[in-house]
Order: structure tokens, then C-alpha cells, then sequence
């Protein structure tokens, strides 16, 4: 299917306008400042929305033909001082703003507006709030799709950042976490443009380990990477447990609310959910029985992400192998139920004691 032409600054600005017009009343008007397209001042474009009863509200459009994430502070910090000089409501314009850069322009306060029909516009005199739903990715975007934290080798990248807290040099990178060259240099890239990592001389650190976790959580759900069966162990949850060994014969990491016990209690467990390299072979090794009614057993034998559930493993109190602590609340963020409440309880834990569960 054809795509139109990419939209010029020119063209992306009458979006706006059109779009804001469309979404209010007809009693309302927005007008253009005349001075405002192809002058020297420090916005884009100046618009006035005004209410019938004549109150009315100034909005500074900065206009861009793309964002990135990383963009977002410098662009925000911009437009405030441009506020400085005269009262009025900060947005940017663009062909296309992704859902990260929509998120990052909303939690600085900035308005927002793309030509694929991506709005969010609020203004208390008059009140006003707008907000429309348009395309999740840009339609006129070439080459290779932008990245995501989807695959193997991204799993691998993004599980060994968040679990050292430590900077490091692409080769130092690419030998802990057993991605390609090729692979590591491109997520790092993504990364970058998400501002989720930050380069700094020939080192790179994490920005917001919290944000990497919950990129790649949303990017890389367990129910999208593994093959999962579900069990019933008729003697209960705890005989389960009992038949985990400390070594066992194949690789084995314990995730979920068992798993979570581990850091920070949040409610008693109902099922085990476990990374194991084979269900057959596991399924065998502890005589569990399928049930998909009433399950208290859950093995989950990763399908796209090779090993990565069972790096940086460590012993549970209790003796069995545990996932580690990243990779614990991704999992339960995608999990079913109050999983996800429990994630963000983990994440609370996580604020507080960095020192305890990023290695060196």
C-alpha cells in the first residue's frame, strides 16, 4: 500500500491546527499568530485557542520532524524559557512521537501534537483537555523498524545492566553478556535514543534502571518468550518445593511470588512458576501431573531468549535455585492476578536497597 509523501515542517504544523480546531467546539476559535510562521522568535508556531466567553490560552509550538526520548528534557527545558519571556502553554509538533517520547512529553508537562493524530492538549483558562489516540508507529519511517527490547540478544544486553550497577566499555559488555557485536552495538543504540542509557566517553551507564526494567518488561513478556505448561503437585505447593535441589541436574531458576519471598514479602504464594531448560524432562524429574484447572506448578522453558532466565541464579533460603531479582519482577509484572501489584511492591523494595540486589 502506498504511503503519502513525509509530512514538511509546513504541513505538520497545519495538522495541528487542524487537529485542535476539530477537537474543540465550533464556538471555540484557534488563531495562528500572524508573526509566529518563518519568524525569528524562539518557537515555531504561536496559536491562541479562545473560549466563546473570550478567555483564551497561548500555546508555543516547537516543531520537529522527529523526537527521540533523549530530546524530550532538552526540548522541554527550551520551550520553559521561552515561557519566561511570555505567558503561554509549552507543546512540540512532529510527524511522529512515540509512545516512550508521549510519555516522557506528558510527565514534563508539555502539550503535544503529530501528524498521525497523536494529541494531548491541557490548559485550565479555559479548560481545556484533549487527548487523541493515533498511529503506534510512524508510517513514513525507512530502513530498519526502530528497536525494541524484544530477542535473545536483547534480553541478554538489558538483564546485565540492570544487574550490575557498574559502567561499561562495549567489549566488557558484550563478554558478560554473551551478545553478538553486532546485536549489542544496535540496543545500545535504541537505548540510547530512549535515554535509557547514557555514553560517556567510551563508557556507557544506565540512566533509569527502573525504566529499563519496565521497557523490557512490556517488550519481552515471559508469555511471548516461553512455552509455559501448567501442573498440579496433589501433595501441595510446599512438597513441590521440597523436590527442588540446590544443584539440579538441569537448569532450574524459581521466579514469581515463591521467588519473591526471597526480597520482600507481599502474600502467600498459590503456584511455583519455574524456568526449566526442558518441561518434559522437569515434568518427569518431579512426577507433576497437567492441570490446567487448578494448577499449583508452572514450568516456563524459554523459547526466544535462550539462557537468559537463569543467569546470575542464586540459592533461596529455602535451597532452591532463584531467578535473579530483575528478572523476578518483569515476570511478575506480565504475570496473571495481583502478580503485577507485587511487582511494583518488589520495584519499592528495589528504590531502597539498590546496594543489595545490583552486583558490582
Amino acid at each position: 500500500m502506498a504511503v503519502d509523501p513525509a509530512p514538511t515542517s509546513v504541513d505538520i504544523e497545519r495538522r495541528i491546527v487542524a487537529a485542535i480546531r476539530t477537537s474543540l467546539p465550533s464556538t471555540w476559535r484557534v488563531i495562528e499568530s500572524k508573526a509566529s510562521r518563518g519568524s525569528t522568535a524562539d518557537v515555531d508556531l504561536e496559536l491562541s485557542v479562545e473560549a466563546p466567553g473570550g478567555e483564551a490560552s497561548r500555546l508555543l509550538v516547537e516543531v520537529k520532524q522527529a523526537v527521540e526520548r533523549r530530546d524530550v528534557a532538552r526540548i522541554a527545558d527550551r520551550l520553559r524559557g521561552a515561557i519566561t519571556e511570555r505567558s503561554g502553554i509549552p507543546m512540540v509538533g512532529a510527524r511522529y512521537l512515540s509512545q516512550s517520547v508521549r510519555d516522557a512529553l506528558t510527565a514534563e508537562r508539555i502539550a503535544y501534537a503529530d501528524a498521525t493524530g497523536n494529541m494531548r492538549l491541557e490548559s485550565n483558562s479555559p479548560a481545556v483537555f484533549i487527548s487523541c489516540q493515533g498511529a503506534e508507529s510512524d508510517p513514513w519511517r525507512k530502513g530498519r523498524p526502530r528497536g525494541t527490547l524484544k530477542g535473545e540478544p536483547a534480553a541478554r544486553i538489558a538483564r546485565t545492566l540492570l544487574d550490575y550497577d557498574r559502567t561499561w566499555r562495549v567489549r566488557e559488555l558484550i563478554a558478560v553478556a554473551g551478545a553478538s557485536s553486532g546485536a549489542t552495538y544496535r540496543v545500545l543504540d535504541y537505548l540510547q535514543r530512549e535515554d535509557l542509557v547514557v555514553k560517556e566517553g567510551d563508557r556507557y551507564a544506565v540512566t533509569d534502571w527502573e525504566r529499563l526494567l519496565r521497557t523490557w518488561s512490556a517488550d519481552a513478556s515471559f508469555t511471548t518468550t516461553t512455552r509455559t505448561m501448567a501442573f498440579i503437585e496433589p501433595r501441595g505447593l510446599d512438597a513441590f518445593l521440597a523436590k527442588l535441589d540446590p544443584k539440579p541436574a538441569f537448569p532450574v531458576a524459581v521466579t514469581g511470588t515463591v521467588a519473591a519471598k526471597e526480597w520482600a514479602m507481599y502474600a502467600p504464594a498459590k503456584a511455583a512458576y519455574v524456568y526449566v531448560s526442558s518441561i518434559q524432562e522437569a515434568a518427569d524429574a518431579w512426577s507433576l501431573r497437567p492441570n490446567s484447572v487448578a494448577p499449583n506448578v508452572v514450568l516456563l522453558e524459554p523459547a526466544t531468549v535462550g539462557d537468559v532466565p537463569f543467569r546470575n541464579v542464586t540459592p533461596a533460603s529455602a535451597g532452591y535455585p532463584v531467578a535473579a531479582l530483575a528478572q523476578v519482577v518483569a515476570d511478575l509484572l506480565n504475570g496473571p492476578g495481583r502478580e503485577p501489584a507485587e511487582g511494583e511492591y518488589l520495584i519499592e523494595w528495589m528504590r531502597a536497597n539498590e546496594s543489595r540486589w545490583r552486583r558490582e
